[in-house]
């Protein structure tokens, strides 16, 4: 089936029962690009769904690192002691996924682009403003991942990024090989994804703050 034929219908389901949402402080977006071709064997309109439920767990995942931001702890690797990288991170809390409905949806070639708006509320625009602030430091990451693992890669180069910008922030920071590290991240903006030697690049805006250096040494 061409998939130019599915729009129309798409568009309708996508943007039917939208929920009323606040207003009253800035919203928060995110663009998602999903590629049809490396997440899909066929553009039935059964991958259509698919593709909006990635979209959908992409945009909560994007919005809410933008509202509430990401707990992160890492470990570096140190091969004297024989001890592995580790880095893991969630988000601190996660947007109503009731209210991400896209405000626009566009089809090109084998792409689905959709714009995702999510209005805050009072507790939250102000959690977003103090991350906001010139005091906290920024950072960027930028991460990569095979293109062929579709969703997967694109959601994998995402967390690399994470894992980058807390390695660039404590690189001047920190002289001595820390035991474990652990803060939290805020995104900034919708990162930017391209597509590079087989490979998703993602480059991601940040706030960060420390929680907790451990050293080797006070152990």
């Amino acid at each position: 089936m061409a998939l130019g034929r599915l729009y129309p219908l798409a568009i309708l389901l996508l943007l039917l029962a939208a929920p009323i949402s606040s207003q009253e402080y800035p919203p928060v977006e995110a663009d998602i690009r999903i590629d049809l071709d490396s997440a899909f064997e066929d553009l039935s309109p059964l991958g259509l769904d698919e593709a909006r439920e990635l979209a959908d767990l992409e945009a909560r995942f994007l919005l809410s690192g933008m509202i509430y931001g990401y707990r992160f702890s890492y470990r570096p690797s140190d091969r004297e002691r024989g001890i592995g990288e580790e880095f893991t991170v969630e988000a601190v809390g996660e947007v109503d996924a009731e209210r991400l409905v896209p405000v626009d949806v566009r089809g090109r070639e084998n792409r689905v682009l959709l714009l995702y708006r999510y209005y805050p509320g009072r507790e939250e625009h102000l959690r977003i403003s103090s991350w906001l602030s010139a005091a906290v430091p920024s950072v960027i990451g930028y991460g990569e991942e095979r293109y062929v693992l579709g969703h997967e890669g694109k959601m994998e180069a995402y967390r690399q990024a994470l894992k980058e910008a807390v390695r660039e922030h404590l690189r001047p920071r920190v002289r001595n090989k820390p035991r474990r590290i652990e803060g939290e991240l805020f995104l900034i903006d919708t990162p930017s994804v391209g597509v590079q030697a087989g490979k998703y690049t993602v480059r991601m805006r940040l706030k960060i703050s420390l929680r907790k250096v451990d050293s080797y040494s006070t152990y």
